[in-house]
C-alpha cells in the first residue's frame, strides 16, 4: 500500500509542476505589445479612451470636429501634420504628448485614416 501511495503523490508533483511550468510559459502579451493584433486595435483603443469623447465614438464629430469617413484625410492630407496636430493639440483640441506615447499617437492616427 505504500508503494501505491508514493506513485500517486509523485503523479500528483509531476502534475503540478506541469500546471505551473503552463502558467508562466503561455502568460498572455500586454494588450500594447501584441504583435498578433491587428495593427487598427490599438489605434481603436487610443481612440475610444482619448479623443470619442470630442469627436464622436464613431468620428462623427461633435465638440471636436468630423474625423471619420475620410474627413480627416481630407482636413489634413499629410499624416505627419495629423501626428503634429495630436502631439502639439490645435485651436480648442489639447496637446496629447505627455498623455500618449509616440507609438499611440502613431496608432490613433493610422486607426482615424484608415479605419474610422
Amino acid at each position: 500500500m505504500k508503494r501505491f501511495v508514493d506513485v500517486v503523490q509523485y503523479v500528483v508533483l509531476a502534475g503540478t509542476a506541469i500546471v505551473l511550468l503552463a502558467l508562466f510559459v503561455n502568460e498572455p502579451a500586454s494588450p500594447a505589445g501584441d504583435a498578433d493584433a491587428p495593427a487598427g486595435a490599438a489605434g481603436a483603443t487610443v481612440y475610444a479612451a482619448n479623443c470619442a469623447s470630442c469627436h464622436g465614438s464613431d468620428g462623427s464629430g461633435g465638440v471636436g470636429p468630423a474625423l471619420g469617413g475620410g474627413a480627416v484625410v481630407a482636413a489634413i492630407p499629410d499624416a505627419d501634420d495629423q501626428v503634429v496636430v495630436i502631439t502639439d493639440g490645435r485651436n480648442g483640441m489639447p496637446s496629447f504628448a505627455g498623455r500618449l506615447s509616440p507609438e499611440e499617437i502613431e496608432a490613433v492616427t493610422d486607426y482615424t485614416r484608415n479605419d474610422l
